[in-house]
């Protein structure tokens, strides 16, 4: 992999991490938490979407054989998981996905950051589909490597991205920040339309 092909990857992940769908994610993810919450959230998150991107360059491939899994169901699974998240933020109403009780608010930090918000909007079927291809387009461990480099700079972008997320939400406003979940939740639920439509197509080539 040379120097062209690196920064194209880079790109190209970073597009499919999509920061402009992660943000308004984030706003209604740490809506109630305090800065220090907020900006915790978004460290561990970028730490998640590293970790996984970097695990998926060296063990995706083998593991999803090992397991039996296709990649087609991976993006299925994905796709309904964000469907169900899309729709809660385009009703103003809190996701069943990270929704908590009482006993459990101690962990919520830690539990929003990496599901829903690092793995499946950031580090989705899109991101990690990407990975693989590249894995698979570039093979050697010094491509991976190179890869790997890559993955770790989408998610310091995503981190930075993250961390500031509370500044905006001040500049935004509650009015700005109803606007953006629901814009974000009709982009969330394109792209999980989209994940969902390309795992079918997938696993049934008739529908095609």
């Amino acid at each position: 992999m040379n120097a062209a092909q690196f920064i194209n990857h880079f790109i190209a992940l970073l597009v499919i991490a999509n920061p402009l769908s992660a943000l308004p994610a984030v706003l209604r993810i740490t809506q109630n938490m305090s800065l220090h919450e907020k900006r915790h959230t978004g460290i561990t998150s970028a730490i998640a979407v590293g970790i996984i991107l970097v695990l998926v360059t060296w063990i995706g491939t083998p593991l999803l054989m090992i397991l039996g899994i296709q990649l087609p169901a991976f993006q299925i699974a994905g796709g309904l998981v964000l469907l169900v998240m899309a729709f809660s933020m385009l009703n103003a109403e809190e996701s069943a996905i990270k929704s908590i009780s009482e006993e459990q608010k101690p962990q919520r930090t830690a539990s929003a950051a990496i599901v829903p918000l690092a793995i499946p909007i950031i580090a989705g079927p899109g991101a990690i589909s990407t990975v693989i291809v590249s894995v698979n387009a570039h093979p050697g461990p010094l491509n991976q490597l190179i890869i790997t480099a890559s993955c770790i700079l989408v998610a310091l972008v995503m981190g930075i991205l993250l961390y500031f997320a509370s500044n905006l939400e001040r500049i935004l406003g509650t009015t700005g920040i109803n606007i953006i979940n629901r814009v974000g939740g009709l982009i969330l639920a394109a792209i999980a339309i989209q994940a969902l439509a390309n795992g079918m197509h997938e696993i049934f080539p008739g529908l095609k």
